[in-house]
């Protein structure tokens, strides 16, 4: 540890560390556009000057290293002058697109112009115009817009490894492109657009969908597949329109997958089940007279699971099913990131609350005990987004005489069911994940439900409570700290925790 002034406090910080990071974890906020604490320093945008006691002129704190005594002013007139000198090339040839810019609300060009420029432009000439063009299937440029920070080119090159993007050209005609042929579409490929500080960079899905200031944000965790990236959410007239990854260094550092980043437009489909038929207490009457059977998917939350596996116990039941979904192999990139093979959110906390060993057979043992008839009973409680539920459970459940289904999109169950109940998606309820790495994450709810789309936690206890097995019904996280003993909401806090027997 070197000690050092910062702004005229004295501190102490490891030597050799990058000054900017010291001084934006001291809350010394220096304005930068190339620095992001997932990539390598570049020291290329030039706006992190700080004046430092060991130099005669401004230097750059990305890549200035942390050294025994010395002394670091983050503010003044001889920094402010030297950051609108930067600001002021920058601005020379980028356009006036603030009006029409999808980054408009969360530009950094913008924040530090209304800071350090006075709204005057001392250049005459003519602007140089640089090329606007898709370079891949999900990303647009506009390379008038871009300032050179080289966070997109330094991501592909150092996170996925797999070097799409370049600089071409010099000078002022510098700018971002893709090498002739090889468009930018890798796995995960729009983490470049939450790179770009300024609006050179554009998620085609999300152009022209929402301002950022009409709309509103929380924050929850990804349910596409079981490594559950924390989230934020950008929602508008009830409608997710954007989810971007925030950091979470034990899970997804600061990034998210393509296919994660899309997959919500199902929240929000017209085929979504929205209409109640029958209720959870028709269950309760019908499981007093009936074998029953349970099929429940590892899309269900900690607290889902835990009440399917009271109400199976409370209607006797002898067999649970699981349905799951794997696509591919797991696949790891040269950054760190990995995308999960299994694309359900919650299998391991479903191995938790029922054991590992009873996931292993799936569905197919109460496939077996429906064409055998000594299943009477059948309750499926799905969830997962556009899943083929497996023909030979279908064959199999019209066996049952009576049969009880929850789920968000129309599948072929609805069609013979006795009871269908709308089902929630991650989207519209609370609860709790957990990750293929143990950590247990909290959901939160984003967008209000479809009209009759009761919390699958009530309508669990609702069964439970007409069976006798529940006094009353309790709220999720009550239901959680059941099931998890030791754990509750305030201990998970923003980026979750790591359950008992898990390292």
């Amino acid at each position: 540890m070197a000690k050092i002034k910062l702004n005229g406090k004295e501190i102490e910080a490891p030597a050799g560390e990058k000054l900017l990071k010291v001084c934006l974890d001291r809350g010394a906020f220096v304005p930068h556009y190339c620095w992001h604490p997932g990539l390598t320093p570049a020291g290329n945008c030039r706006m992190c000057l700080v004046k430092v006691s060991n130099s005669r002129k401004l230097e750059v704190s990305c890549m200035y290293p942390v050294t025994e005594n010395l002394e670091v002013t983050t503010e003044g007139p001889e920094v402010d002058a030297g950051r609108k000198a930067v600001l002021e090339y920058m601005l020379i040839n980028h356009p006036l697109d603030c009006p029409i810019c999808d980054k408009a609300g969360e530009c950094d060009l913008q924040d530090y112009t209304y800071e350090y420029r006075g709204g005057l432009s001392r250049f005459e000439d003519e602007k140089v115009i640089r090329h606007t063009k898709d370079l891949g299937p999900d990303i647009r440029i506009w390379g008038n817009r871009c300032i050179v920070c080289t966070r997109c080119v330094r991501f592909c090159e150092e996170v996925t490894g797999t070097g799409e993007l370049c600089v071409i050209n010099r000078a002022d005609r510098s700018v971002v492109d893709v090498f002739p042929g090889i468009p930018i579409d890798n796995p995960l490929s729009l983490n470049v657009v939450d790179l770009c500080p300024v609006g050179a960079l554009i998620d085609k899905n999300f152009m022209y969908s929402a301002r950022v200031w009409f709309a509103r944000k929380q924050e929850t965790v990804c349910a596409s597949c079981s490594r559950g990236c924390n989230v934020e959410t950008t929602v508008l007239d009830n409608e997710i329109k954007r989810m971007v990854p925030r950091p979470n260094p034990e899970v997804n550092q600061h990034w998210m997958c393509d296919e994660g980043r899309l997959n919500h437009r199902y929240v929000s489909s017209g085929r979504r089940i929205a209409r109640a038929v029958g209720s959870a207490r028709e269950i309760a009457e019908t499981g007093r007279k009936l074998r029953f059977a349970g099929i429940v998917s590892t899309y269900a939350t900690i607290e889902e699971l835990w009440l399917f596996r009271k109400l199976m116990e409370a209607l006797r039941a002898e067999h649970v099913g699981f349905l799951g979904l794997f696509r591919g192999e797991r696949r790891e990139f040269p950054g760190g990131f990995a995308i999960e093979a299994d694309k359900t959110p919650n299998r391991a906390g479903a191995a938790r609350v029922f054991g590992d060993e009873a996931l292993v057979p799936g569905h197919q043992k109460v496939v077996a005990e429906l064409h055998a008839g000594t299943i009477q009973g059948l309750l499926v409680m799905n969830g997962i987004p556009d899943f083929p539920i497996p023909p030979e459970l279908v064959e199999a459940a019209r066996k049952a005489q009576f049969l009880a289904v929850s789920d968000i999109l129309r599948n072929p169950l609805e069609d013979f069911a006795h009871v269908i109940l709308p089902g929630r998606t991650w989207a519209e309820k609370d609860g709790t994940f957990m990750n293929a790495d143990g950590r247990v994450q909290r959901i939160r709810k984003v967008v209000e439900p479809p009209v009759e789309a009761k919390a699958e936690t009530e309508w669990l206890q609702e069964a439970l409570v007409a069976l006798g097995a529940r006094e009353k019904a309790l709220s999720a996280e009550a239901v959680f700290r059941e099931a998890m003993p030791g754990l509750d909401y305030g201990r998970l806090g923003r980026l979750g925790a790591k359950a008992n027997g898990h390292a």
